[in-house]
């Protein structure tokens, strides 16, 4: 039921938090500080307010990171109406949802992730660590304009930290339950004033496992974290007009994985031959673990013209990933899996973009290059309690793909209240594939099953048209129409007959919107409605035998839905803040055998609403020191967990709080994620029979120093 006991439990502490915050205030209050800062974007390749891109988005800059304590993608998605992500068995395993699309970590996402510009080309790539991040902005809805492939759902851009003359020096630290630790440092400023600025970022993050193993076995709990991760920027200004920053990151991670517990779906439970686990539980007779190692370099340029602005991002991306897995996930030694994915990805853009305020019209036109390698060992080795102990079966995949695009796009702002953009791009992909699957008996040598190669290639033109009617200086009315593409690709040389390949997606959306703000810039409320058309929706389908993955294409689907979003400054320094989305994401046509008929079934994943309450407030109490206390409550409603729409997880809340004091050189906070310790299924896969729990209630303190 809906409004459920822990519902009403959540919703009384952020009225409760609203009421004493808003008592302290009112014999303090003032007309200082009661307006909503304007916050400017560069969604759209160019400098602007947020309320005037004819689109959804979602701007979070580095202190709304830090009062919501969002650390990663997992953190940001809480946050961000409509999206949803998760690190679903392990880090390499990122699911990702956006408007109800998802990405899948073994094909082509539909999510664009960007760093300071960069794509980062699959989704096991998009738990980036927000550490030292000036700003998150996620536009919903197909950019393939702006942002070519893959750009479906739409594009998740982070932008880092940039040096420059001011010193900046920083220490954090961060102690909790389940021996979390983390460990934080960062400096910049100049090396020659007004000419050469570095920056240096490092975090460690450290963790016990909150799955606990009921079979006794060397290494560490389920969910364990090891994580740390660098970043060094060199920023250069040799003349006015121009701007170059060079920047390297790196991370390493050694984390426990797919500590999956069986349910009432799994064959070994439907047998007799091992129950289902308890929630928080699972019984293997070996500790899966990936270790993570990734890093990129980037060259950002920027020069100014008389004619304009000209850009150039200039990327490489290193990804490196071993998995060892119980692949049985039960005490016995049925069978272990090896998975090794080695990604190496160089991209290149070139823009142009006209200048700030020159006339009516504002364009800007480009090009993009990228190369994409992508080698996948897995090595399925059978122990002695299965039927052929000593043998095993190793799949190689060997992947390339390279592609361009030209893109260009123009507003024309006419009669003072309307701005017309219209905009084109045309991308070209080649893809190819070797696939390799061979067999070893125990003793023997290898045979080979399975050795071929495959190649295809994929063009499309995508446009984009929007309208935007100023109302007035606060009110604006917007519609879009966009076409987006995924590409296809190949899987492995475990997938079915007849599904080597899969086909590319291509989709069309329809939305309108309301932008406005209220009562002198106190409040702003903004919502949405949007229609997706899919054709060819790419799906994730999975092999009980292997143990593996492949990817299918549906027929049609479509995702409708609406956002809301709205904060409002309700005194100085207490500010309530609330989004609201509902989804349908349905199947039109659909049948995976010719007896199944999946038209009218919900697609998997997708939470038919979700929504956010939230207060925050921050007051000086003495001298330099102020308190700071946030609350919030954060609602996800039901989901299927398979398209046959046979396993539904309840709708559930989660409550979060941080308070603390400020400094001007210290910041002290105490918080708590899930504070009410809801129970609930972060993932099942219905066909293995095998769920992740998501975390439970975490609590700690965390200190803060600038020098």
């Amino acid at each position: 039921m809906f409004i459920n006991v822990q519902f009403k439990t959540s919703l009384l502490l952020i009225m409760t938090f609203c009421f004493i915050s808003t008592s302290a205030l009112a014999h303090n209050a003032t007309s200082d500080g009661l307006y909503l800062e304007a916050v400017t974007v560069k969604a759209q390749k160019r400098t602007q307010n947020a309320q005037d891109v004819p689109a959804s988005i979602a701007a979070l800059d580095d202190v709304d990171l830090k009062d919501m304590d969002i650390k990663d993608t997992d953190d940001l998605a809480l946050h961000v109406p409509n999206l949803e992500f998760s690190d679903f068995g392990s880090r390499r395993h990122g699911f990702m949802f956006l408007r109800g699309i998802k990405s899948l970590p073994n094909a082509e996402p539909a999510t664009g992730y960007f760093v300071d510009g960069v794509n980062f080309s699959k989704s096991y790539m998009f738990n980036f660590p927000l550490f030292d991040v000036q700003q998150v902005e996620v536009l919903k809805g197909p950019q393939g304009t702006l942002y070519g492939r893959n750009t479906m759902g739409g594009v998740i851009n982070v932008y880092t930290k940039q040096p420059g003359n001011e010193v900046e020096a920083n220490l954090g630290a961060e102690f909790g339950n389940y021996n979390s630790k983390e460990f934080r440092a960062s400096w910049s400023g100049p090396v020659v004033e007004d000419k050469l600025f570095l920056g240096v970022y490092g975090l460690g993050a450290f963790k016990d496992g909150y799955m606990e193993n009921d079979t006794s076995t060397d290494g560490d709990d389920g969910r364990h974290q090891d994580g740390k991760s660098g970043r060094l920027k060199l920023r250069y200004l040799p003349t006015d007009d121009l701007d170059m920053t060079l920047s390297f990151d790196i991370q390493n991670h050694d984390d426990g994985a797919y500590t999956m517990r069986r349910t009432e779906r799994n064959s070994f439970v439907q047998s007799g031959k091992y129950g289902v686990d308890d929630p928080y539980h699972y019984s293997h007779d070996y500790e899966g673990s990936q270790k993570n190692d990734c890093w990129g370099v980037a060259l950002n340029s920027e020069y100014q013209t008389n004619y304009g602005k000209l850009h150039s991002v200039t990327g490489y991306r290193y990804f490196d990933s071993k998995e060892k897995i119980d692949a049985d996930f039960t005490p016995a030694d049925m069978m272990r899996k090896n998975y090794n994915l080695e990604d190496s990805d160089f991209s290149q853009e070139f823009r142009f973009v006209s200048p700030e305020d020159d006339g009516p019209l504002d364009w800007l036109a480009g090009g993009h290059f990228f190369l994409l390698k992508s080698n996948t060992e897995i090595l399925n080795l059978y122990g002695a309690d299965s039927k052929a102990p000593g043998s095993n079966l190793r799949f190689k995949t060997d992947k390339d793909n390279a592609g361009g695009a030209v893109f260009g796009q123009g507003t024309y702002t006419f009669w003072d209240n309307f701005d017309l953009t219209v905009g084109l791009r045309y991308e070209y992909e080649y893809a190819s594939a070797d696939t390799y699957k061979g067999q070893t008996p125990a003793g023997g040598s290898e045979t080979t099953l399975v050795d071929r190669d495959a190649s295809n290639n994929f063009s499309k033109l995508l446009p984009k048209f929007a309208l935007a009617w100023h109302l007035s200086e606060d009110q604006t009315l917007y519609g879009t129409v966009a076409r987006a593409h995924r590409a296809g690709g190949f899987n492995d040389a475990s997938a079915p007959e007849g599904h080597q390949a899969y086909s590319e997606e291509d989709s069309w959306l329809y939305e309108i919107g309301f932008k406005s703000v209220f009562f002198d810039n106190r409040l702003n409320f903004n919502i949405s409605g949007f229609y997706t058309a899919i054709d060819d929706e790419q799906l994730p389908l999975f092999m009980t035998d292997s143990m593996q993955s492949y990817t299918a294409n549906a027929g049609r689907s479509h995702r409708m839905g609406v956002e809301v979003d709205s904060r409002f400054v309700l005194m100085e320094g207490l500010n309530l803040s609330g989004t609201f989305t509902w989804m349908e994401a349905e199947f039109d046509k659909y049948s995976p055998s010719a007896d199944e008929d999946y038209k009218g079934n919900r697609v998997f994943g997708v939470p038919d609403y979700t929504y956010t309450v939230a207060t925050d407030y921050r007051r000086n109490i003495i001298g330099d020191w102020g308190f700071f206390g946030r609350a919030e409550l954060v609602g996800i409603g039901s989901r299927y967990f398979d398209d046959a729409n046979t396993v539904k997880e309840d709708p559930y809340e989660l409550v979060n709080l941080k308070v603390g004091v400020e400094g001007e050189n210290l910041d002290v906070y105490l918080w708590s994620k899930n504070l009410l310790d809801r129970e609930y299924v972060l993932m099942e896969n219905v066909s293995a029979g095998l769920a992740e729990d998501g975390e439970p209630r975490t609590f700690g303190i965390s200190i803060d120093y600038r020098f």
